[in-house]
């Protein structure tokens, strides 16, 4: 197109000068002469000559705004906009219809961002000649920049007015269409594209899009396999359709368009990660790994895939394999909050806790400390029932930051463990201060309170209110079950807790708290029977006699 511009150009100058050489004078012959001579140099790439002919032209016709126009245009290839922008605005001045200057000048507006300058010149254009179609199609691509999608939409219509089977107007306007939601009229004007010209394929991936919008995959995967006839290699295609079958759960058939691709391009390991991650989803823990293995070949240091790996490793149950990987990623990435959250679970999980206080104090060394470290570490100090040092640490991360609500909920938490409930209350009414609707704060204070059979209705509030943001949580449908059994409202404690016991079946407290209730409603076969629940599933021995003592006594009393 920048060629077809030159040549334009070139032609219109011959008309205007060429023709009536005879009468022209030694200058104007000159000019002509040195202009040829540019315009040969400018086509061999030879720009600093073909710069100094246009100037040398120039020189013999100061006039002249076709020459000023020739000379901007070869500024633009350079580089120089600034000196362009001066030619052009010349050029203008001295012929306000130079068409091809009003085009460049709004180029370079538009360049700059001076969006409505840059509408005024195509405008311009327009005026000059109504059939002025790349004016209209550069102007439109403004509208769109703009999100002026109508006023886009409108212009690119006027197009077809007068050439009513211009292939890029009718697929500008047919995009256009489906950008403001009419895909009657969308729909219409790629089929009329597609009549013109059956393998455009950027019409045909549109009206796969629009398909997949409106739900029709079938006819999408359709529009995407026609592409794909046209050109095997189109990856775009390929990746819309594997996107609809994991949309559609069909996650083998994804895979193997994404081995597809692969195929096309085997440096694009973006592809093998997305195989991976599908066979993760299936549980094919082994597939998944050779992926990310494969990955990690050529890309050691991508810590998402090394974070997939892990991940990988963990699910299958290989948990001394996933923490070697989860150790493996950098601290520095953003990828180093997951790992370390994972590892303290596995430590945890595996009965390592001190291993994993020394992995956090060695990352503690290794990069600023961060209250979120500093709460992990505590996590293994309390699973040591440390609290001493749990509390420490949690101390460190109130300094580093002390309106983190999360980090005084667990210093309250862990309070209440070492047995300080009046320290532990005094934590989580800050907590509240920070955040008003801290749902597990909340619940802290109402439980204990009802532990304690003091302000009642103030708990029940208070866990009502938890309760309203988390209402799926076992612990908290727990406790307002516990406030209506101090209240004496045994009806309204057992249906809490029993929905408690339904949501968190493996938890003792909550078991016992099913057996309290059956016993203060004298059904004693049931109340047993929780009773024996909470025993089997409680790990600690001293609140295990004291269960036992309650099944002891309740099954004295029914002699």
């Amino acid at each position: 197109m920048v060629l077809f511009f030159i040549m334009k150009r070139f032609f219109v100058f011959l008309l205007l000068t060429v023709l009536p050489f005879p009468l022209l004078g030694s200058d104007y012959s000159s000019s002509i002469e040195f202009f040829l001579k540019g315009y040969r140099s400018e086509l061999h790439g030879e720009h600093e000559t073909a710069l100094a002919y246009y100037m040398a032209a120039l020189k013999f016709n100061p006039a002249s705004s076709e020459i000023r126009a020739e000379l901007a245009f070869l500024y633009i290839k350079k580089g120089d906009t600034a000196r362009s922008e001066e030619l052009l605005k010349e050029a203008i001045e001295i012929n306000p219809t130079n068409r091809d200057a009003l085009f460049l000048l709004a180029g370079i507006y538009s360049a700059q961002g001076k969006l409505a300058t840059a509408k005024t010149l195509y405008g311009k254009c327009i005026a000059l000649n109504p059939e002025d179609t790349e004016a209209y199609l550069y102007l439109g691509s403004l509208y769109v920049a703009e999100k002026h999608y109508k006023d886009a939409l409108i212009t690119y219509e006027k197009i077809l007015v007068y050439d009513s089977d211009n292939i890029i107007a009718l697929y500008y306007t047919a995009r256009l269409a489906a950008e403001t939601k009419d895909n009657k009229k969308a729909n219409a004007h790629y089929n009329k594209v597609l009549e013109l010209k059956p393998n455009f394929e950027p019409a045909l991936l549109d009206l796969g899009t629009i398909n997949e919008i409106e739900g029709d995959f079938e006819k999408a995967i359709e529009y995407y396999q026609r592409v794909i006839s046209i050109d095997p290699t189109n990856k775009k295609a390929r990746s819309r359709i594997a996107a609809i079958f994991i949309k559609q759960k069909e996650y083998d058939k994804a895979i193997l368009e994404f081995e597809e691709l692969s195929g096309i391009d085997r440096k694009d390991l973006s592809i093998r990660i997305r195989i991976g991650l599908l066979h993760l989803e299936q549980r094919r823990f082994d597939e998944a790994i050779r992926e990310f293995n494969f990955v990690l070949a050529s890309s050691p240091g991508n810590n998402i895939v090394r974070l997939y790996l892990a991940m990988s490793w963990k699910e299958k149950g290989d948990l001394k394999n996933a923490i070697e990987e989860f150790l493996k990623v950098d601290p520095k990435s953003e990828e180093f909050s997951n790992a370390s959250k994972n590892l303290v679970f596995l430590y945890i999980k595996t009965g390592a806790p001190d291993e994993g206080i020394r992995t956090m104090e060695r990352y503690l060394r290794e990069v600023p400390p961060t209250a979120e470290l500093l709460m992990l570490l505590s996590m293994l100090y309390e699973e040591k029932e440390d609290y001493e040092n749990g509390i420490a640490s949690l101390e460190q991360a109130r300094k580093i930051d002390p309106n983190n609500a999360d980090v005084l909920y667990q210093m309250g938490m862990l309070n209440e463990k070492k047995g300080s409930t009046e320290k532990a209350l005094t934590l989580m009414e800050e907590v509240l201060k920070i955040d008003s609707e801290y749902a597990n704060a909340l619940n802290f204070i109402g439980y204990t309170w009802a532990e304690k059979g003091i302000r009642l209705d103030e708990a029940e509030v208070m866990i009502k209110k938890a309760i309203a943001k988390k209402p799926d949580d076992g612990y908290i449908l727990d406790s307002l079950g516990w406030v209506y059994y101090k209240k004496g409202d045994y009806t309204g404690a057992l249906a809490a807790i029993l929905k408690a016991h339904q949501l968190m079946p493996d938890d003792p407290t909550i078991a016992e708290h099913l057996g309290d209730v059956y016993a203060s409603m004298k059904e004693h076969s049931k109340a047993i029977h929780y009773y024996g629940k909470s025993i089997q599933l409680e790990k600690k021995e001293e609140k295990r006699k004291a269960i036992e003592e309650k099944m002891r006594q309740l099954k004295e009393s029914k002699k």
